[in-house]
């Protein structure tokens, strides 16, 4: 396992704390004594404290029973649970100065076990004995190394695989550190898809465009990115953000090389927009909602809804602006102009 004190968090990190919480890591900025998360599962002797629906399963870690809230991100739901949170965590309701608002996290001095989706892999392909499952697993990310050129340490795994709670039913969760490497096993996928060896899954308005879901021997697996460390420029505290107000407007995309993380960021510019003034002309689009990864490309114009917000740099005191996708005030999105859902 992973030392808590060599930890670099990255987006979709599991962390399993001390009071049996499971959380996942959201991005790459955090504060240096904890972690900007979200809440996947629940003790189940604490579940009685949550006024929210559950899912009806149950699900084991280090001998801790588990369940997991079916829905959450409603602001009625949402506003329960952090208060329900906040007496059983105080310290784990954090105002965030740079943002201006109360954020989730993961104190470190609560954190038991950390699983990293790399280090997880490589605990699979060290095991002598395979479920189905995992066989299947190593056995796709070996085809997808082998047909990208992409290094097997450049692989993770994600989800109730990494976390040894999987049953016949789990998908299989790839992650893949890196840009570059992103893009070549996305090709890779595509190319292997047209041999037949595996599929491309569309299920909803979004894997179409995506692209990055599918099906092996009949399981269903999806492919997303991580930055690898050196990737990783930002610092928390280096720029402080001011929520304007909401807006609307359609952009032209300049640059992607960052679209495919979470958050995603899509360079931007000729934003058009009766919301917008003159100097308030964002340069990016950040998308918080996962879907929207990889979704556009440059020269593309996309139509985007979310909060104009002010980005002021500390170090120069420099301003720009940008447009979040997914601050929680409402329905939120970006999409392709040509490829708007009907």
């Amino acid at each position: 396992m992973v030392k808590i004190s060599d930890w670099i968090p990255r987006d979709g990190d599991a962390i399993f704390t001390k009071e049996g919480f499971i959380f996942y890591t959201i991005g790459y900025v955090h504060p240096a004594d904890r972690v900007i998360a979200f809440i996947k599962y629940i003790p189940k002797d604490l579940q009685d404290r949550f006024e929210v629906p559950w899912l009806p399963f149950e699900w084991k870690l280090e001998g801790i029973p588990l369940v997991r809230p079916e829905k959450l991100y409603s602001p009625k739901i949402y506003n329960s649970f952090i208060t329900s949170l906040r007496k059983v965590i105080p310290d784990a309701i954090y105002f965030n100065p740079y943002v201006g608002k109360e954020l989730v996290t993961v104190p470190k001095n609560h954190i038991k076990t950390v699983y990293v989706p790399k280090e997880r892999l490589q605990f699979l392909l060290g095991k002598k004995d395979y479920d189905e499952l995992e066989k299947k697993a190593i056995e796709l990310v070996k085809i997808l190394s082998e047909e990208s050129g992409v290094s097997i340490e450049d692989f993770g795994i994600h989800g109730s695989i990494s976390l040894q709670m999987h049953n016949y039913q789990s998908d299989i969760d790839i992650a893949v550190y890196g840009s570059e490497n992103f893009r070549r096993v996305k090709k890779a996928f595509h190319s292997l898809a047209s041999e037949g060896e595996v599929s491309i899954l569309e299920v909803d308005r979004f894997d179409p465009i995506r692209r990055n879901r599918g099906l092996y021997h009949n399981i269903r697996f999806v492919i997303n990115a991580t930055r690898k460390i050196e990737e990783i420029t930002e610092r928390f505290g280096q720029y402080k953000y001011e929520a304007i107000k909401p807006v609307e407007a359609i952009c032209r995309v300049v640059n992607e090389n960052e679209s495919m993380f979470r958050p995603s960021i899509y360079q931007v510019d000729k934003c058009e927009s009766k919301q917008l003034e003159k100097e308030e002309m964002p340069r990016r689009v950040v998308s918080m909602i996962g879907q929207f990864r990889d979704f556009a490309n440059v020269g593309e114009k996309i139509k985007v809804t979310g909060m104009l917000e002010k980005v002021e740099d500390l170090a120069s005191r420099k301003t720009e602006y940008r447009i979040v996708v997914g601050s929680g005030k409402g329905e939120e999105y970006l999409w392709p102009l040509n490829k708007l859902p009907q």
